[in-house]
């Protein structure tokens, strides 16, 4: 690079959201203006965030219990097992291309220049200080540490086939014939999408034919029956499963301070045709938990090709959501099977060789020793911990790298993984983080082109509006029951489909508007081995609801959008596909009072809104009889591995279950589906006994007795539940807030294209930095403001300006300022580097 370097100049408003603009004459080349952008993105999100990146990154290399103490060894344990260790991430960089090179060699300059800036005037963030912990320097290298265990570890789906099996397994032993324990489990998990399931394409515009679909039982090898029994015993590889607090090895799941992360969300674009300004409108929601501060960071920026605003992932450079001049697009997750879990002989003798192709092999093996640190255990209220060792192995076959994740001792079989992603995380992520260089949909697609993580793209132009699925899927043996652990000696993929390759997409769709909800892409695509996923009833169906209903009113103002967000986000999305069953059974079985709360409630369209504090008795009564039907219809057939609902949105995940961190089981249909399915009789198995009628009264009546009982009186008005809430899990000293129970975008975001008015709201707040100072203030209960500065706005559903068009940013602007870029050379070069190396020591 040239010793002169562009300038920059940092505009940022009341709420700490920063837009850099960098010199775009032509007195500098793109791979400078790239790096001064990149260096400017780095140096203001570590202003915002040191602390939350720094635990980002330890996350990402699977180091984290020695910095934040035993309650992440979980997590550590997993992605030393499933992801990458530190050569390979190295690697990773050094094959990446220049682009990727210098955005993220600029932006871990940038970091670093803030972070010599905070130790220079003493201002370190308060955690480094309490946990005993100094920063070490910014390297290119953590970035991609924290975007495999982002992306890769939670931008693929897939890898239940164990949990999958130990269910088949309980199945059969409870109902003793094996064919029907095959035919109930279908119930529970279907592979295709049903003809009733809501989908983001019409049916009349794209149906998948010849997908995957289960097969007849008797055309299931005996060996993969034999395996699917065998899965039913396990324990983790190389660790004492107790570490892991009993979760099935297989799924992946958000462990320790991320617990609650996930990529989910809900967005809708709406056509010209149907609003006020004759343009369309877009709104997003990624759904990624809540957190305080967030795991997002709220940016613009403005040179380098770049012309964007939105939100950049903690740790990592670009912007990923957001607006440009031209178009607008958000991300839901796209939930693709991408996973395999592929079933090993073990040599009777030594369990690191295995048989594939009829031959002995030797895995790949190495032990990891993790320090969970003392301050960290004792900061977090744990115990104090020793060292812990862990055996990672892995078995290289058909090119990949599978980690063994587990096996049964007796049966002399192990289980690995294989994915189709691996490897691809950070070119997939500059792919992804590009699309803010775009000018039309036709780059916008060919952006997408290649791109191999599951997700639903919603885009919007002044034009048009269009809908992108993604993903990386394999086409698998179809002689195999893909729900279960495949074979090694039959595990084959003839091919892999990738990014836009999938056909998955619309332009212009009939209906006048995309909605998109996590729901399954197009009619007939591949529900994945998900058990419950894409089922006849979903939450998307209140998003479409709300927008048709609103769509009829008239032509739609940014306000009637916003309206949209509220009435999706504080109401239950799947009690309707049960309630009316519960009333009709209610007084068939003389129980009125209940019944006629229950039809309240559904007349107040299902809220979860509190009257003086409290929760319609309606509410509570469904919630209850909910409980009741899910002990009657699974305790008998599934034992201890039925799953239980948890209506409060959960603090910690409990990684045998699929919680929702935003709002609990009412958030998502998972285990709703075959309940609403034995209800209508769609179901194989008789999940409700002979009588469903008569089951399901029996689930009022319990509840009807248990509720007389916890509130004291038999006068079911009186049943009026306390505020439920959804808090924010703390990745800092501050205590995360509480607001009520609401199922909504971690960020919302509304763009009116006609008009380039756009709104954003991100909470609690975009600033995470809290100094050794104001660490006392805080321990006191009185936290600085601009840590929640957000919340009042997110909890009245209000909105903060979202500008991108240079006036409109000016005009925001509270406070404007100039970076000079530290070069590598030079000075100030030779500044840096002595200080970096201080660090180090």
């Amino acid at each position: 690079m040239n010793d002169a370097m562009p300038s920059v100049e940092l505009l940022t408003d009341v709420h700490d959201v920063t837009h850099v603009y960098v010199d775009g004459t032509d007195d500098y080349v793109e791979e400078e203006e790239l790096y001064a952008l990149s260096y400017a993105n780095g140096y203001v999100q570590a202003r915002d965030r040191l602390f939350e990146m720094d635990a980002l990154r330890h996350i990402g290399y699977g180091d984290s219990a020695s910095v934040l103490g035993p309650m992440q060894l979980a997590s550590d344990i997993q992605v030393r097992r499933d992801l990458y260790t530190r050569e390979e991430l190295n690697a990773q960089y050094e094959a990446a291309s220049t682009t990727v090179q210098v955005s993220l060699q600029g932006f871990a300059d940038g970091v670093n220049r803030q972070l010599i800036q905070r130790l220079v005037d003493r201002e370190l963030p308060a955690e480094f200080v309490a946990l005993g912990h100094p920063p070490e320097p910014w390297s290119p290298v953590d970035s991609i540490a924290v975007v495999a265990y982002m992306v890769g570890y939670f931008g693929v789906d897939g890898g239940t086939e164990l949990k999958n099996a130990e269910t088949f397994a309980q199945l059969t032993d409870s109902l003793g014939d094996e064919r029907a324990a095959y035919e109930a489990y279908e119930d529970l998990n279907w592979l295709s999408v049903p003809e009733n399931h809501y989908t983001t394409i019409d049916a009349s515009e794209l149906t998948v034919t010849d997908s995957e679909s289960i097969p007849d039982y008797e055309t299931v090898p005996d060996e993969q029956i034999a395996l699917a029994h065998a899965a039913a015993d396990t324990t983790p590889w190389g660790i004492d499963g107790d570490l892991l607090d009993g979760a099935t090895p297989s799924v992946r799941r958000a462990i320790g301070a991320l617990s609650g992360f996930r990529w989910g969300s809900n967005a809708l674009a709406v056509d010209g045709e149907h609003t006020e300004t004759g343009a369309p409108m877009l709104f997003g929601g990624p759904q990624m938990g809540y957190f305080a501060p967030p795991v997002i960071h709220e940016i613009g920026l403005h040179g380098a090709g770049f012309d964007v605003a939105g939100i950049g992932v903690v740790g990592t450079p670009g912007v990923v959501i957001g607006r440009t001049p031209e178009f607008a697009w958000s991300v839901t997750s796209g939930y693709d099977d991408q996973v395999d879990t592929i079933a090993v002989e073990l040599h009777p003798e030594d369990r690191h060789r295995y048989r594939w192709n009829g031959e002995w092999r030797r895995m790949e093996t190495e032990t990891v020793v993790h320090r969970p640190s003392m301050l960290g255990a004792l900061s977090n209220g744990d115990r104090p911990r020793g060292a812990v060792e862990q055996e990672i192995a892995r078995i290289e076959e058909r090119g990949d790298s599978m980690p063994v994740i587990a096996w049964n001792p007796d049966e002399r079989i192990a289980w690995c993984q294989r994915t189709t992603t691996r490897g691809n995380e950070l070119t997939g992520v500059f792919q992804w983080a590009e699309l803010g260089r775009q000018e039309s949909f036709e780059e916008f697609e060919t952006q997408l082109a290649e791109f191999p993580f599951t997700f639903n793209f919603i885009y919007a132009d002044d034009e048009a509006i269009a809908y992108v699925h993604t993903g990386s899927v394999p086409d698998r043996n179809d002689a195999l029951d893909p729900r279960f652990p495949a074979p090694g000696s039959t595990h084959r993929w003839k091919s892999i489909t990738t990014g836009t390759g999938l056909t998955m997409s619309v332009r212009d769709p009939e209906r006048g508007y995309v909605a998109q909800w996590n729901n399954a892409p197009a009619a007939g695509w591949r529900a994945g081995d998900v058990a419950g996923r894409w089922g006849s009833i979903h939450r998307v169906e209140l998003l479409d609801r709300v927008t048709r209903d609103t769509v009829d009113d008239g032509p739609l103002s940014i306000e009637d959008v916003a309206g949209i967000v509220q009435k999706t986000a504080t109401r239950s999305p799947i009690a309707n596909a049960t309630t009316p069953a519960f009333i009709e059974a209610a007084r068939e079985g003389g129980m009125d009072a209940l019944g006629n709360e229950l039809e309240r409630w559904a007349n107040a369209e299902y809220t979860w809104r509190t009257e003086n504090g409290r929760h319609h008795p309606g509410l509570v009564i469904w919630e209850t009889v909910r409980q009741e039907l899910q002990e009657l219809a699974f305790e008998e057939e599934l034992g201890k591995l039925a799953p239980t609902l948890q209506f409060d949105p959960p603090t910690e995940i409990d990684l045998d279950e699929n919680e929702d961190p935003h709002a609990g089981d009412h958030g998502r249909a998972l285990r709703e589906v075959t309940i609403a399915d034995a209800l209508a009789e769609r179901t194989n198995h008789e999940w409700l006994g002979e009588n469903p009628d008569g089951t399901v009264r029996t689930a009022i009546e319990r509840a009807r007795n248990s509720l007389a009982d916890r509130f004291g009186t038999d006068d079911p008005t009186a049943w009026r539940m306390e505020r439920r809430t959804t808090g924010f899990k703390a990745i800092s000293a501050a205590d995360g807030p509480e607001i009520d129970l609401v199922n909504r975008g971690s960020w919302n975001f509304l763009v009116s294209l006609g008009t380039g008015a756009g709104r954003s709201v991100l909470a609690p707040g975009n600033s995470g930095h809290l100094s050794v100072g104001e660490l006392f203030g805080t321990i006191r209960g009185s936290p600085p403001d601009r840590l929640t500065d957000q919340l009042e706005l997110y909890e009245r559903f209000e909105y903060k300006p979202f500008p991108v068009e240079r006036a409109a940013v000016v005009a925001n602007a509270e406070r404007s300022g100039d970076l000079s870029v530290w070069r590598r050379s030079g000075a100030n070069g030779q500044a840096f580097a002595l200080l970096s190396r201080w660090l180090r020591n």
